[in-house]
Formats: structure tokens, C-alpha cells, sequence
């Protein structure tokens, strides 16, 4: 039997994409196999005068991110699983609104630039600002929103601190503050940034799920359970946010797996993939699934989709094929 470590969606650098660096135990049967945590990095989209939240990751840092596939093993048909999505990062998307959130007129045109991964002009032109105007909380965070981007978190981080003292009631930042504390593995300050980002914006679907993945690597099971609700709860009218809601049921058949209420894990991954058919790691986990529950023709489709979806994702970012 092959095995080889999961390289999901929402990767990162070590330790760094969301839904790439944080281990958490899957069981399938007797064998345990390790996920990585992926959340992704985060940027939201918003337009020039509303800075709407978005989010990872994932992971988490988002990623998960982002996009929040996992790894593991390969389960007992011998299969391998599923490669590393090295995007990692979720898809922009608008924050709700929510006072103040309104981004001064004089650096809309620097978050435009962001918004454009023009980050070298982006980073000139706020570094710039900066000079003449050291204690803007609004400009920290954008320049801390350069080298996010990036996935360069140890710079990014200390920007973002500083916007949190400038303009603690920015919201923005303490979102992308618990990302990029998330892939540096500081976990505790992480956990403190999303619990401040929801004090000042309750609704944010994202940060509770960025709570449930801190809770599942702690071993915190009823609580991640809670939160991954949770965050579909806040999202699930929300058409642009189905790939979020989709994520959150996948992690939610992440928990059941390891309660052995596999039953429960193949309703949640189903969910996720009808959602978000290109989250190539769900339709691997529940084809694990489904051959545990002794359901070989539906776990065989479903592995046929991981491939296709694997596949179609490597196109997107310009990856050679497998050729498996």
C-alpha cells in the first residue's frame, strides 16, 4: 500500500498556509492518519471606500485558507492522497458591514493596488504614506496586507499589531491578525484576534470557523463542533459564501471521523462536495469514508472525482499532471 503525506488546498509554506501546517488525527478503521490544517491566506474584497472582511485561511491563512483540504495517508484501498494544493488561499470575497469598517479616502488606491496583487507599488506607495503619518492604524494594516499576501506572516505580523493599537476599532485587521498568528503557530494569540474580530463583528462566519480549526487541533471536539455550526449558521444564505459553508461541513466530517460516527462524516462530506464539487480533499475523505461503510461502487465514484477535481485544479495553477 502507498502512502504519501496530503498536500491539500489552502497550503502553505512550512507552517504557514492555513489548512497546510496543523496536524489533526483522522481515523479510518484502525489507522489513524494525520491531517494538516490548511487555511489559507486571506484577502478580502471590497470595493474602494467599504474594507469588507473577508476570509484564510484558511485556512487559513484561512487557509483554511484556505481552502480547507486536508491531508492524510492513504486509506486501506491503497489509493494515494490527495497532492497539496499550493494556492491554499480562499477566494476573495466582500466583508459585511460594520462601523468602522470604511477605509479613508486617501488609501483606497493603495487597497486597490492590493486588490491587484500590485504588491511591490502597493508596499512603495503605503511605506510612503507612512513617513509623514507613522500612527495610522488604517496604512499599518494595508502594509501589513502586502506581506500577507505573500504569505511572509513574521513581516506582516508586527504591522497588524500596530493597526490594532492605532485603530483598535478597525476590524479588518484583527480577521487577517488571527490568520497570520495562525500560520506562525501561535495559537493563543490567534484564538484572542478572532475572539476581538468577533466582539466588534458577531456575524463573521469565518472567524468562528477559524475558532472551530483552533479548536480541533487542541483536541477541543464539542467545541469546534460548535463553532463549524456556527459558521455555516452565518453563512449558509449567503450564495457567495458557499464554498465557506462548504469548507465548515467538511471540517464537521473531520470531527465525526474521529468520533467514529462515520455515518454522520459521509452526510457532511456529501454536503461540502454538492456545494463545492472542486474541493478535491472532501471527495477523498469520503471515499475513505464510503469504503469503511462498506459502499465500494459509491467510494469508487467518488475517488474518480478527487482525481478529476485534483486534476483540474493543477490546470488552474499551472501544475504538470500527476499522471496517475
Amino acid at each position: 500500500m502507498r502512502t504519501g503525506p496530503d498536500r491539500v488546498p489552502a497550503g502553505f509554506p512550512p507552517r504557514i498556509h492555513s489548512e497546510h501546517r496543523r496536524p489533526v488525527c483522522l481515523v479510518i478503521g484502525s489507522l489513524r492518519n494525520r491531517l494538516q490544517v490548511q487555511k489559507r491566506g486571506i484577502l478580502s474584497n471590497m470595493n474602494l471606500r467599504t474594507l469588507a472582511i473577508m476570509l484564510l485561511l484558511m485556512a487559513g491563512g484561512c487557509r483554511d485558507q484556505g481552502d480547507p483540504s486536508q491531508g492524510q495517508t492513504a486509506g486501506p484501498t491503497g489509493r494515494e492522497p490527495p497532492a497539496q494544493n499550493k494556492d491554499g488561499a480562499p477566494p476573495d470575497r466582500p466583508m459585511t458591514d460594520a462601523p468602522f469598517a470604511t477605509l479613508a479616502p486617501d488609501l483606497a488606491p493603495i487597497f486597490t493596488l492590493i486588490s491587484q496583487n500590485q504588491l511591490g507599488p502597493a508596499r512603495d506607495r503605503v511605506t510612503d504614506y507612512l513617513q509623514q503619518n507613522p500612527q495610522t492604524g488604517q496604512a499599518q494594516f494595508l502594509l501589513g496586507l502586502t506581506y500577507h499576501r505573500e504569505k511572509r506572516y513574521a513581516l506582516a505580523r508586527p504591522h497588524f499589531a500596530k493597526a490594532t493599537e492605532f485603530s483598535p476599532q478597525f476590524h479588518p485587521t484583527y480577521h487577517f491578525y488571527g490568520w497570520c498568528l495562525y500560520y506562525l503557530g501561535e495559537t493563543e494569540q490567534a484564538r484572542t484576534a478572532f475572539q476581538d474580530h468577533l466582539r466588534l463583528t458577531p456575524t463573521e462566519g469565518d472567524s468562528h470557523f477559524a475558532l472551530g480549526l483552533l479548536a480541533m487541533d487542541a483536541d477541543q471536539l464539542d467545541e469546534a463542533e460548535r463553532r463549524f455550526h456556527k459558521a455555516i449558521d452565518l453563512q449558509s444564505d449567503n450564495p457567495k459564501r458557499q464554498r465557506d459553508v462548504a469548507k465548515a461541513h467538511a471540517r464537521l466530517a473531520d470531527l465525526y471521523i474521529r468520533r467514529e460516527q462515520l455515518a454522520q462524516a459521509k452526510t457532511h462530506l456529501q454536503t461540502a462536495t454538492n456545494l463545492w464539487p472542486q474541493h478535491y480533499a472532501a471527495y477523498y475523505k469520503l471515499h475513505l469514508v464510503l469504503n469503511r461503510l462498506g459502499e465500494p461502487e459509491a467510494a469508487e465514484e467518488a475517488f474518480q472525482q478527487y482525481r478529476l477535481w485534483q486534476k483540474r485544479a493543477e490546470q488552474r495553477r499551472g501544475l504538470p499532471g500527476q499522471g496517475r
